[in-house]
């Protein structure tokens, strides 16, 4: 492949950190590089990308194999080459404090990824798991939401698996964490289609505290 193509092959963005995760996403499963500039290039007191960001970056680099990651100095430009996705036994430790996210931020990157690894994903997580619903979704409401949806796309449906599970091992406030939660994926060779047509009839209503 020459210089040119992998030119043209290139994800290419310029408005910084906007949709962050998203794009990495689909640099990982299409397979395609990516490029990232202007980021927060306009904030003079802290510039570039955030301590949450980059712990993201750091924990699909154990996730996968071969990604090549390049932060230019003040942190404003990314280049990443995405590698291969492996799965496994993982555990990492979320950013709590003010620069930091709840484990969910985290989750709701790593759910697109799980099912396409060489091996199902044992995901460990540490941090903040309750007090920011008003930014980043609650472990309670991926796993009441979600994970029915991966269900239903045939993720653990095979009989080879158990089906993708997300429990939450201890709680931890905000600001300052302490929680972990455990997610579960088994690998996919091919997604079922999804047809949500019918509503349905509310049977009950139902909370967790």
């Amino acid at each position: 492949m020459t210089s040119s193509t992998k030119a043209s092959r290139t994800l290419k963005y310029t408005d910084g950190a906007t949709q962050f995760r998203q794009r990495i996403i689909t640099s990982l499963l299409s397979s395609r590089p990516l490029l990232l500039r202007n980021i927060r290039s306009d904030d003079l007191d802290a510039p570039g990308l955030r301590e949450h960001e980059a712990s993201f970056l750091r924990l699909l680099d154990r996730m996968t194999n071969g990604t090549k990651i390049e932060i230019n100095a003040t942190g404003t430009q990314l280049r990443f080459k995405p590698g291969v996705l492996l799965g496994g036994e993982i555990e990492h430790d979320c950013p709590v404090g003010a620069n930091g996210r709840s484990v969910g931020w985290f989750l709701e990157g790593i759910f697109p990824l799980a099912a396409f690894g060489k091996e199902p994903l044992q995901l460990t997580l540490r941090g903040v798991t309750d007090g920011t619903s008003d930014v980043d979704p609650s472990p309670d409401y991926l796993s009441a939401s979600l994970i029915p949806l991966m269900i239903k796309l045939g993720i653990g449906s095979d009989g080879d698996h158990p089906p993708p599970l997300l429990k939450v091992m201890q709680r931890g406030a905000a600001p300052m964490g302490g929680g972990s939660v455990d997610f579960y994926c088994p690998i996919v060779k091919e997604l079922k289609p999804l047809e949500l047509v019918d509503f349905g009839k509310v049977k009950r209503i139902r909370g967790t505290a």
